[in-house]
């Protein structure tokens, strides 16, 4: 990154070292959208084949339900009952399991709480994004604890600040 003026025996101005690094930033800015643009496509032919396999697999899972759906009442017929009870009762039993796949869905779902930790932590870098000369320095994702610097930081920053302003 050499300039006319470095060149020439003196040292460049500021300005100069300015508008170097805006254009050196600006074009790692482009080159990394570029990056992303051609990852992202390569990924969109990946997830769109995987979505087609789905789709079939769908399909013939559906048409394997009929086939067993069909198969259950004639058993049920075949065992002795009339055709109408027989798909009546698969209907039932179809009925059942569903609700019981129902029900267990839902006790998964009252399980599911917000992610405290991440919300915690984003509170406390907004918080020293407003007031970044809280006695620390550097990043806020940077900091642990005192006596671990030999371990990497904890997912949740911020556990030796004290309070934090919100």
């Amino acid at each position: 990154m050499t300039t006319d003026s470095s060149r020439a025996g003196r040292e460049p101005t500021l300005g100069e070292l300015v508008a170097l690094a805006t254009r050196d930033m600006s074009l790692l800015i482009r080159q990394e959208i570029e990056l992303a643009k051609a990852e992202l496509a390569r990924q969109a032919v990946s997830a769109g084949l995987g979505i087609g396999f789905l789709v079939a697999a769908a399909a013939l899972g559906l048409g394997a339900f009929i086939a067993g759906t069909v198969f259950l009442g004639e058993l049920f017929t075949w065992a002795g009952l009339e055709r109408f009870w027989a798909y009546l009762l698969t209907a039932v039993l179809y009925l059942a399991a569903a609700g019981l796949l129902t029900i267990f869905a839902v006790t998964r779902f009252k399980r599911l709480s917000p992610p405290e930790r991440t919300i915690q932590t984003v509170r406390d870098d907004i918080a020293w994004l407003r007031n970044p000369t809280n006695g620390s320095n550097g990043s806020a994702r940077a900091r642990t604890k005192p006596g671990n610097a030999g371990t990497p930081p904890a997912p949740t920053a911020h556990l030796d600040d004290g309070p934090s302003v919100h």
